[in-house]
């Protein structure tokens, strides 16, 4: 019996190792998967600290800031960016043709329209506005709404980069025909 144990555990190694050996050998050749793809393939994190990214004013006075962006970070998949609503403030409703969006209510509450509704939405709301969807935001409540939303794939957030201006510099001055220059080339489309 002693002999049967002796030979039973290098038999049980054997076969644990060789399990897990080819599991480590089919997983290290699938192809990687990554939501948000970066152009330079250099595999690296990217950290956008509380104070970073790119501070603008848009043509309505509205502050937004782009933290992740295709320009800038060289990712294709999604971006990143935070906007600050004053009370009574209205985003127009508008549908982007060539993104996804993700909105994160992070503070405050309004009225979100999607599409024919229009539904209350408050801190730690999460709403999902797939690309051609109708919709906007109202900011009924008395504190500002702070609401962090994400494109996919990436490139929109230039959108406000290209009409806007940033903090701290003499607005840029446009015409309306500059404008819908800018809205087609991104695929904004205002109701």
């Amino acid at each position: 019996m002693s002999y049967m144990k002796h030979i039973q555990q290098p038999r049980r190694k054997f076969l644990q190792l060789g399990v897990i050996g080819f599991i480590t050998t089919l997983f290290a050749n699938l192809p990687k998967i990554s939501f948000a793809r970066s152009d330079s393939d250099t595999g690296k994190g990217i950290i956008v600290r509380e104070a970073e990214g790119e501070h603008i004013l848009t043509r309505r006075k509205v502050p937004i800031t782009v933290k992740i962006s295709k320009a800038k970070h060289g990712i294709e998949g999604i971006s990143f960016c935070v906007e600050d609503m004053s009370p009574g403030r209205k985003m127009r409703i508008h549908k982007h043709l060539n993104n996804d969006e993700l909105i994160f209510i992070h503070k405050g509450e309004g009225t979100f329209t999607l599409d024919e509704q229009s539904i209350a939405v408050k801190t730690g709301t999460v709403v999902f506005v797939p690309r051609g969807v109708w919709h906007g935001l109202e900011n009924t409540g008395k504190e500002n709404i702070r609401m962090v939303f994400q494109y996919s794939p990436a490139g929109f957030e230039e959108y406000f980069i290209e009409n806007g201006t940033p903090v701290g510099m003499p607005a840029k001055e446009r015409a309306e025909e500059e404008y819908a220059i800018t809205e087609k080339k991104y695929g904004m489309v205002y109701k």
